[in-house]
């Protein structure tokens, strides 16, 4: 009898360690699930619509197809043309909130460029180069510029480069402010502006590592192209 009772002592025992043994390597586990998401967030709906003309809102909303959020909204969003107060954006869920707080100029077409703000909650991919725009008057602004940029050195094409224009009567503020319309380069280091008015341009092309899009000259490499560019057709 004393030996049946330390046997079931001594089985328990056992019993217990393997129990323990057996939640701590579950605990260490990775969750399996499936895939990583490799994808950004998609626009669903707009109200009021992307390329809306006559617009009188002073509220946007953007409803994606995931939840998401924003990153660096300070360096990467930008209006063109600028606001004296510029818009608030405010994420929450799968919307996207943008306040318009200043007063609209008539007859004038706004780009909002998100460039790298819009990313998703769970892996941040970025929604790159994402604009919208709107018009106050009957017409928006359609002229556009596309390009490439290569290394002058290898000859080789330059991806996630930013390539701005500054029109030739804003230029001064090269280095000193963050230009309101740019784009950046994909993997073959091919660009695209939009929607832009007719006038005179400077075109640069910034390889930058902090972020803010203005030429810092220790850290930075910019590229130009000399002569100014007047668009009154879309150059290709």
């Amino acid at each position: 009898m004393k030996n049946t009772r330390w046997s079931i002592k001594r089985c328990f025992k056992y019993f217990v360690i393997l129990l323990a043994m057996f939640y701590g390597c579950a605990s260490m586990q990775n969750p399996q699930g499936g895939p990583k998401d490799t994808e950004p967030p998609k626009l669903v709906k707009a109200e009021p619509k992307d390329l809306t003309t006559n617009f009188k809102a002073e509220k946007i909303n953007l409803d994606f197809n995931e939840f998401i959020k924003l990153t660096n909204e300070f360096k990467e969003f930008s209006i063109s043309p600028e606001m004296e107060k510029p818009p608030v954006l405010k994420a929450k869920l799968r919307r996207l909130t943008i306040d318009l707080k200043d007063s609209l100029e008539k007859n004038t077409t706004y780009t909002l460029n998100f460039g790298k703000a819009i990313t998703d909650i769970t892996e941040g991919n970025a929604l790159k180069n994402f604009t919208y725009v709107f018009s106050t008057g009957p017409t928006l602004d359609s002229l556009s510029l596309s390009g490439n940029v290569k290394n002058a050195i290898t000859g080789q094409p330059e991806m996630e480069t930013v390539v701005f224009i500054l029109p030739l009567s804003r230029d001064s503020i090269f280095g000193k402010k963050k230009p309101a319309i740019y784009t950046t380069t994909d993997s073959s280091g091919n660009y695209k502006l939009k929607n832009l008015r007719e006038d005179t341009y400077k075109v640069y092309a910034l390889k930058e590592k902090g972020g803010d899009k203005i030429y810092q000259q220790e850290s930075d490499e910019i590229g130009f192209i000399k002569e100014p560019i007047k668009l009154n057709k879309n150059i290709d």
